[in-house]
C-alpha cells in the first residue's frame, strides 16, 4: 500500500482509534467518578440526617417543654442542642469514623478554640491558610496536594468560616471564649476538607486506555525506529546528492574556468604575431590540423590549402637539405628544435623564418602533437648582411686608418737614416771629386790621399748602418702590411710577431716619450688571424699613447703575453691617468669618445672588441682605477683550427 511498512501502518491505526479510546476512557471514568461523588454525597446526607434527628430534633423533643439552649455542652445541658461550630466539629469526626476508607475527610479548625475543647494543634497547611485568608480578606480558599496519610496523594482545601452577626454575639459574650473582640468579617477558622487521589479506581477503569497507550507506545516506537532508518537512508541520499551536487558545481566550475582558459588561449594562438602550425604525429604523414592567422598571413596560403599536408610544401629549390634533416631528426628522435630554414611562399617569393618545433604530451606521457613556432626574419637577415658589409668595411677602414698611423710612423723614422745616407752620399760624392782632382793634378801625396780614404770609409759605414735601419723599417712595415691587408687565419709566432708590430708602431711610442715592455715567451703559438689581432694591439697600444699620458712624466705601456692549456692571455697596460667611472661604463660603446674636440671617432675600442669576439674567438675586458692606469685584458683560445665565429 503506497509502499508503507507495517510499522507505520499500525502506529496510522493508533492515531486513528485515539478518539474513540479516549472517548470511551473518558466517558467510563466520568461515569465512575459521578457514581462514586453520588455515594460519598449520599453518605454525608444521611449522616447529617442521622446527626440532626440525634443531637437537634431529639434532644428538642425529650425536653418536655424545656426551652432550647444553643450550647457547645449540649449533652450536659437540658433542652442543650449543639452550636454552629460544635455541629460542624462533630460532623467532620462522625464522617470520617462512618467512611473511614473514602479517604474523604473534613475538620472544622481555629486557632483559637473554646478553653473546654480538647482539639489537636493545627498542622503547617492549616495556619498557613488561616494566615492567608487573614491576610487577604477577599481571597475564598486555599488548597494544595500533598502525601496522604497512608500513602498516595491527597488534595487539602481550605475555605474561611467567617464571623457572622449571631456568631459575633455568641463569642464576645460567652464566659469561655478565648477572644472577646470578634467583628462581623472576622475570619475566625477554617473548614479543612480532605479528599484522596485514588488512583486504583482510575487505573480500573483505565484498562483500554493502558492497553491502547501501550499499543500507542510500540506502534510510535516501530514507526520512529523505521522513521529514523527511512530518515538516515534519506539523509545518506541527501548527502550524496549534495556531494553530487558539489562535486557537479565544482566540475562546472572547473569546466568553466577550462572554457574560458582555452578561450583564451585560443584567442592567443589564433591572434599570435608569429607562425603557429599543430601536426598530428597519430595520422599518416604528420599532416597540419591547425595553423593560426599570423602563418597563413606569412605565407599567403588559405586554411583549406594548408589543414591535412605535410609543411614539406613551404620548402624550395634553395632550403637547405641539412636543415631539413635537423628538422626530420627532431621528430624521430621527439626532441625541441630551433633552426633558421629558407621556405617559399604561395607566390613563389624565398623568405627566411626561424622555425622552433617541440613536442606535447598528455598527462601518461603520451605523444599528443608537434607544435611548430614560426617568426619571419627576412628583413632581420637582410639586415644583418648589410650589417656584416658595413661592420667588414669598417673593420678594413679601421685597419687601414691604424696602417696609416704606422705608415706616417715609419715614413718619419725613415727620413732620418734616409738623410743621414743621402748626405753621406754627397760628402761621397765630394770626397770623390777632390780625389779625382787630385789625381789630374798628378799631387797624390799621402797624406791627402789618406784623408780622402778615411772620409770615404766613414761615409760609407754611415751609408750602411742608415741604409739597414731604413731597411729593417721597411722589412717591419712589409710584414705588418702583410699581414693587415690579409685575412687568412695561420699559424702565428707570437714573439717575433709582437716585435715587429711595436718596431711598426715605435715611432708613435717615441713621439709620445712612451716606453714599450714586450714580455712574451719564445716559441709561443697561436693559430689566428694575424691582421685582426695587429688590429687590436696597434690600436690599444696608439689608444694608450694618445690618452693616458696627459700631465704625464713617467710613461711606460706593457705588453705581456702568456698561456695555459686553453686560453692565451694578452694584457696591455700603462701608469697612466685610467678612466672615469661612466667612461669606464661605456668604454666599447660604439662612437663614445672623451676626444671628439681632437678628432676621435669613437670606434677604436668598438672595433677592437668585434675584432676579439666576432672575427678572433675571443674575449676582451678592461679595468681601470683613476690616476694608476689602465688594463685590457684579451683572452684568445688556443687552438689549431679557426674556431666558430660569434655574431657581433
Amino acid at each position: 500500500m503506497l509502499g508503507l511498512s507495517l510499522p507505520l501502518l499500525l502506529f496510522i491505526a493508533a492515531l486513528l482509534g485515539l478518539p474513540w479510546v479516549a472517548y470511551e476512557v473518558a466517558f467510563n471514568h466520568a461515569e465512575r467518578e459521578a457514581r462514586r461523588n453520588a455515594q460519598q454525597f449520599s453518605r454525608i446526607i444521611a449522616t447529617v440526617r442521622s446527626y440532626y434527628a440525634a443531637n437537634v430534633a431529639g434532644r428538642v423533643l425529650a425536653a418536655h417543654g424545656q426551652p432550647v439552649v444553643l450550647t457547645e455542652n449540649y449533652r450536659d445541658t437540658p433542652g442543650g442542642i449543639p452550636i454552629p461550630a460544635t455541629l460542624s466539629i462533630e460532623l467532620g469526626d462522625l464522617l470520617h469514623q462512618n467512611a473511614p476508607d473514602e479517604g474523604f475527610r473534613t475538620a472544622f479548625l481555629s486557632d483559637q478554640p473554646f478553653g473546654v475543647r480538647q482539639r489537636p494543634p493545627l498542622d503547617d497547611f492549616q495556619r498557613s491558610a488561616l494566615q492567608a485568608l487573614r491576610a487577604h480578606p477577599a481571597q475564598q480558599e486555599v488548597w494544595r496536594v500533598e502525601p496522604g496519610p497512608s500513602g498516595g496523594s491527597r488534595v487539602r482545601l481550605a475555605i474561611p468560616v467567617r464571623m457572622e452577626a449571631t456568631c459575633v454575639y455568641c463569642h464576645n459574650g460567652h464566659p469561655d471564649s478565648p477572644v472577646r473582640t470578634w467583628q462581623v468579617g472576622d475570619v475566625r477558622g477554617i473548614q479543612d476538607i480532605s479528599v484522596a487521589v485514588s488512583l486504583t479506581q482510575q487505573t480500573g477503569d483505565s484498562w483500554l486506555m493502558a492497553t491502547y497507550l501501550l499499543f500507542f507506545v510500540g506502534s510510535a516506537t516501530a514507526a520512529l525506529r523505521e522513521h529514523h532508518k527511512a530518515n538516515a537512508r534519506l539523509l545518506r541520499v541527501n548527502e550524496d546528492l549534495l556531494l553530487s551536487r558539489s562535486y557537479l558545481e565544482d566540475s562546472e566550475h572547473q569546466l568553466k574556468l577550462k572554457v574560458d582558459e582555452l578561450s583564451t588561449l585560443s584567442t592567443v594562438l589564433q591572434k599570435a604575431p608569429f607562425g603557429i602550425t599543430i601536426a598530428d604525429p597519430r595520422q599518416p604523414d604528420l599532416p597540419l590540423i591547425y595553423v593560426n592567422e599570423a602563418f597563413l598571413a606569412q605565407t599567403g596560403y588559405t586554411e583549406p590549402e594548408v589543414l591535412g599536408r605535410n609543411c614539406r610544401f613551404l620548402q624550395g629549390p634553395d632550403t637547405r637539405p641539412e636543415t631539413v634533416e635537423r628538422i626530420r631528426e627532431a621528430i624521430r628522435q621527439g626532441d625541441t628544435a630551433e633552426i633558421e630554414i629558407l621556405n617559399y611562399r604561395k607566390s613563389g617569393a624565398p623568405y627566411w623564418v626561424r622555425f622552433l618545433i617541440f613536442p606535447s604530451y598528455d598527462s601518461e606521457g603520451q605523444l599528443l602533437h608537434y607544435i611548430g613556432c614560426q617568426t619571419d626574419i627576412t628583413e632581420l637577415k637582410r639586415a644583418a648582411e648589410e650589417r656584416g658589409l658595413m661592420e667588414s668595411e669598417l673593420q678594413e677602414s679601421l685597419k687601414l686608418e691604424s696602417l696609416g698611423l704606422t705608415i706616417a710612423g715609419i715614413a718619419h723614422d725613415l727620413n732620418t737614416p734616409i738623410g743621414v745616407a743621402v748626405t753621406a752620399a754627397s760628402l761621397v760624392e765630394q770626397q770623390a771629386q777632390k780625389l779625382g782632382r787630385l789625381i789630374a793634378q798628378g799631387a797624390l801625396a799621402p797624406e791627402p790621399v789618406a784623408q780622402v780614404a778615411q772620409s770615404l770609409t766613414k761615409s760609407s759605414q754611415l751609408i750602411g748602418n742608415n741604409l739597414q735601419k731604413a731597411a729593417t723599417l721597411v722589412r717591419s712595415f712589409k710584414q705588418t702590411t702583410a699581414d693587415a691587408s690579409r685575412n687568412e687565419w695561420r699559424v702565428l709566432q707570437l714573439h717575433p710577431f709582437m716585435e715587429s708590430l711595436l718596431l711598426a708602431v715605435s715611432p708613435l711610442v717615441k713621439r709620445a716619450q712612451c716606453v714599450v715592455d714586450l714580455q712574451c715567451p719564445e716559441g709561443l703559438a697561436l693559430y689566428t688571424e694575424p691582421g685582426s689581432l695587429m688590429q687590436v694591439i696597434t690600436n690599444l697600444v696608439v689608444n694608450a699613447t694618445l690618452h693616458a699620458f696627459e700631465d704625464r712624466e713617467q710613461r711606460s705601456i706593457r705588453l705581456a703575453v702568456t698561456a695555459d692549456e686553453v686560453w692565451v692571455h694578452i694584457q696591455v697596460s700603462d701608469n697612466g691617468n685610467g678612466m672615469s667611472e661612466d667612461a669606464l661604463a661605456k668604454a666599447f660603446t660604439p662612437f663614445f669618445t672623451t676626444r671628439r674636440s681632437n678628432g676621435g671617432s669613437g670606434l677604436g675600442l668598438f672595433s677592437s672588441r668585434r675584432a676579439v669576439e666576432a672575427v678572433l674567438g675571443g674575449r676582451i675586458a678592461v679595468t681601470s682605477v683613476a690616476g694608476q692606469g689602465t688594463t685590457f685584458l684579451i683572452q684568445l683560445p688556443r687552438t689549431l683550427a679557426a674556431p666558430t665565429r660569434r655574431a657581433a
